[in-house]
């Protein structure tokens, strides 16, 4: 068994939009493990190889250190999740995922 205290906690999600369209994070390595529990809806998470998995409600995805995390999904549906993390981003970590998310060609 693996236990960690959270350093982060987040609650977040998405409401159901008429207008469809897509939603995706800013993706991220992670600074330690991450847990993100998908409460309600569907999602889809990228794999270590680049592909999509898809999920639906009561699904949990584990994280470890230096993987690389994205998801997204549609926003027809709306989502809602929680995650906890090990770790959490030094300032600049945060910096640069801002910085990132206003470069929309921008790669991790």
């Amino acid at each position: 068994m693996q236990t960690f205290r959270a350093k982060r906690v987040e609650r977040g999600g998405s409401l159901p939009s008429p207008h469809g369209g897509q939603w995706r994070s800013q993706g991220w390595r992670a600074p330690g493990r991450v847990v993100m529990v998908l409460q309600e809806g569907s999602c889809w998470v990228r794999r270590a190889d680049g592909s999509r998995g898809d999920l639906t409600a009561r699904s949990v995805v584990i994280w470890g250190p230096g993987e690389w995390v994205e998801y997204g999904g549609e926003s027809a549906e709306g989502y809602q999740i929680e995650s906890y993390w090990a770790q959490d981003l030094s300032g600049d970590g945060w910096k640069a995922i801002f910085a990132a998310a206003e470069r929309p060609d921008a790669v991790g």
